[in-house]
C-alpha cells in the first residue's frame, strides 16, 4: 500500500486546492448549486462516471424519515460519481451544504477566503464537511494514479440539505445508491464513529400579556414566563444524560445536548412582550426512539406548566420542525469498521481511536433505512464546525485520504 500513500502525498497540492475551491464557493443550505458544479467537475477530472439529479419533493415526501425543512426542491443537484467493478459497492457520502457564517467581522479572515495557515484551511465548511469531500476525492485520485484495480465498486455521493434534515442522502438511497457499506465523511478527528445520537429541531412558544412598559405590572412578560420552562430543559438534559451509559461515550460525555439556537420576544421597546418563541435542538440518545424522546420533552414542559399558575392556564406549545434526526449504530464487529481500522494501522502504524458522537447525521439513513453497516470517518474536529474561524488540518485530510484509499484497495 506504500504506492497509494505516496500518491496521496504527491498530489497534496491538488487536494488542498480542491478543498480551497470548495470552501471559496458558498453553499449555505438551499443554495448548493454552484458548489455542486465544482464537485461535478472534480469528480470528472479524476475519472469518475458522474450522474447529476435534482430530487423533487414527490420523491421523498411520503417517506417516514423525510424531514421537511421548507426549502424548495427540484433544482438543487445531488452529484454521484462511480468507479470500480459492478456488483458489491462501498458508498462514500459527504454533504456540500454548510451553515451561515454569521457576522463576518468576527472572523479572522473572510469566511469564504479558504486561507491556508498553520497547516490548515480556514473558512466556513472547511471542517463540516468539505474537508471530508476533499479527502474522498484525494483517495480516489490516488487509486487512479497507481493504476491498481479496485476490488469493489465505489459510489461517491455529494448531497444537499444535510444540515436541515438530510433530503439529499434520503433521495440518493431511494434512487438506489446503496451498497455493502457506507462511510460518511463527517469530521471525526480521523477516528471511527459507528454510533451517533439523534437530534430533533423544535419550536417552543410561551405566552405573556402585553402592556405599556411603564405599566408593566399590568402585563406579564413572556420572557419571565419562559424562565421556568428553560430551566426545566436544562434539568431534563442533566437527567437524561446522567442515566445514559455507552462504552463509546466517556463517563462525562454530553451525548444528547439540548440547545436553544434562536430566541425572539416582543415587537416594541416600550411594550411588555406578549409572546416568546424559542427554537433549538434536542438530543436523542443512542438506542432511543424519536417517539420516546419527544414524549420525555413534552412531559417535562407539561410538568413545569402544571406547577406554575400562569403556565397552567396558558400552557407552552411545542412544535417539531425541520430536521428530525434519529440515532443510529453499527456493530463494531462490522467489516467496514475492521476495514478502516486495519487501513489506519497500516498507514499510520498506530491503532485508530473509536468514539460515539452527540450529533445527528446522515448515518441514520444508511443504518436505519437502507439496512447497511455504516460509520462516520473524516478529517476535522466537530468542535470547529458551525463556529467562527472554522478550519481543518491539511495533514488530517491527507491521512484520511490515505486510509480510505488503502481500505478500498484491500476491501474484504
Amino acid at each position: 500500500m506504500r504506492e497509494v500513500v505516496e500518491a496521496v502525498t504527491a498530489q497534496a497540492d491538488d487536494t488542498v486546492e480542491a478543498l480551497r475551491e470548495l470552501v471559496r464557493t458558498p453553499s449555505v443550505t438551499g443554495d448548493e448549486t454552484a458548489a455542486q458544479a465544482v464537485m461535478q467537475r472534480l469528480m470528472r477530472q479524476i475519472g469518475l462516471d458522474v450522474e447529476v439529479y435534482a430530487p423533487a419533493r414527490d420523491d421523498v415526501v411520503d417517506h417516514p424519515s423525510f424531514s421537511d425543512d421548507g426549502l424548495p426542491l427540484g433544482d438543487r443537484p445531488v452529484v454521484v460519481g462511480r468507479t470500480g467493478p459492478p456488483g458489491a459497492t462501498v458508498v462514500l457520502n459527504g454533504h456540500i451544504d454548510v451553515v451561515p457564517p454569521g457576522d463576518p467581522q468576527r472572523w479572522r479572515d473572510d469566511p469564504w477566503s479558504a486561507v491556508v495557515r498553520d497547516d490548515a484551511v480556514w473558512g466556513r465548511g472547511s471542517c463540516d464537511m468539505k474537508g471530508g469531500l476533499a479527502a474522498g476525492l484525494a483517495a480516489l485520485r490516488a487509486i487512479a494514479a497507481t493504476g491498481r484495480p479496485l476490488p469493489v465498486g465505489v459510489t461517491f455521493v455529494s448531497v444537499i440539505g444535510e444540515e436541515t434534515g438530510g433530503v439529499g442522502t434520503l433521495s440518493s438511497i431511494l434512487r438506489g445508491h446503496r451498497g455493502a457499506a457506507a462511510i460518511v465523511l463527517e469530521p471525526t478527528r480521523g477516528e471511527i464513529c459507528p454510533v451517533g445520537a439523534g437530534a430533533l429541531s423544535f419550536e417552543l412558544v410561551v405566552d405573556g400579556v402585553a402592556a405599556h412598559g411603564a405599566m408593566r405590572r399590568h402585563g406579564l412578560s413572556a420572557i419571565d414566563a419562559a424562565l421556568p420552562v428553560l430551566d426545566a430543559l436544562r434539568r431534563l438534559e442533566d437527567d437524561r444524560n446522567a442515566r445514559f451509559s455507552h462504552r463509546l461515550y466517556g463517563a462525562d460525555a454530553l451525548a444528547a445536548p439540548i440547545s436553544i439556537g434562536t430566541l425572539s420576544a416582543g415587537e416594541w421597546l416600550s411594550t411588555v412582550p406578549e409572546r416568546l418563541v424559542a427554537g433549538g435542538r434536542y438530543g436523542v440518545l443512542p438506542g432511543e426512539s424519536i417517539e420516546h424522546a419527544r414524549e420525555a420533552f413534552e412531559r417535562a414542559i407539561a410538568g413545569v406548566a402544571v406547577a406554575d399558575p400562569w403556565l397552567s392556564a396558558q400552557p407552552p406549545r411545542v412544535r417539531w420542525v425541520e430536521g428530525q434526526f434519529a440515532p443510529a449504530e453499527t456493530p463494531t464487529a462490522a467489516p467496514v469498521v475492521a476495514a478502516i481500522a486495519d487501513a489506519h494501522d497500516e498507514v499510520t502504524a498506530t491503532p485508530i481511536g473509536m468514539h460515539g458522537v452527540p450529533y445527528g447525521s446522515d448515518l441514520r439513513f444508511y443504518v436505519n433505512d437502507a439496512g447497511m453497516p455504516a460509520l462516520l470517518y473524516g478529517p476535522g474536529d466537530v468542535a470547529h464546525a458551525h463556529a467562527i474561524d472554522e478550519h481543518v488540518a491539511i495533514r488530517e485530510v491527507l491521512q484520511v485520504a490515505a486510509v480510505l484509499a488503502t481500505a478500498l484497495l484491500r476491501w474484504p
